[in-house]
C-alpha cells in the first residue's frame, strides 16, 4: 500500500493522492514540458524513428496537445487519477 500524501490541496484539505503517485505526475509533467519546450518536429520524428509525413504530423499535434494539456492540471489531481487508475 502506498503512503498518503500530507500535502494540501486548494481547497485546504489535505491530499488523498499518494506519495509515490504524486512524485510520478510531478515527473511525467515536467518531462514532457521540458521535452515539448526543447525540441521540434524532426527531433521528434527522430526520437520516435518516424518518418516526417502525415501521420508523423498528426503524432505530433498530439504530443503538443498532451504537452498543452498536462499544464492545465496540478500535480495532485494527475496523482488522483493516476491512484484511481490503479484501483480499477
Amino acid at each position: 500500500m502506498t503512503e498518503q500524501g500530507s500535502i494540501y490541496n486548494h481547497n485546504g484539505k489535505q491530499s488523498t493522492a499518494s506519495t509515490q503517485s504524486r512524485q510520478i505526475a510531478e515527473k511525467f509533467a515536467s518531462a514532457i514540458g521540458e521535452f515539448n519546450w526543447k525540441v521540434d518536429y524532426f527531433k521528434f520524428c527522430q526520437l520516435l524513428e518516424l518518418e516526417p509525413g502525415e501521420y508523423a504530423d498528426e503524432q505530433y499535434r498530439y504530443f503538443q496537445q498532451l504537452a498543452e494539456s498536462l499544464t492545465r492540471f496540478n500535480a495532485e489531481s494527475l496523482a488522483k487519477m493516476i491512484d484511481a487508475g490503479e484501483e480499477l
